[in-house]
């Protein structure tokens, strides 16, 4: 499932180099926080994955947004 979807880098909830390690705080810190819905996703640079919560989504026209491949939905 890769889908790209528009974020503004600086809404991402965190960063992390590792997947296994990005899908395991994202169910953590959904379960903690009981949040909206999350997204896995796979940076511009294609060097970490990004958390964000799925309603953060920009349109692609937008200034502030970047290119994400969605590699998870929480």
């Amino acid at each position: 499932m890769e889908t790209r979807i528009f974020f503004n880098p600086g809404d991402s909830v965190a960063n992390i180099h590792d997947y296994n390690e990005a899908v395991r705080k994202g169910q953590i810190f959904k379960r903690e926080r009981r949040s909206d819905d999350l997204v896995i996703a796979k940076g511009p640079d294609d060097e970490e994955y990004a958390i964000f919560y799925a309603k953060d989504a920009l349109p692609a026209e937008r200034k502030e947004s970047k290119p994400y491949e969605v590699k998870k939905k929480l």
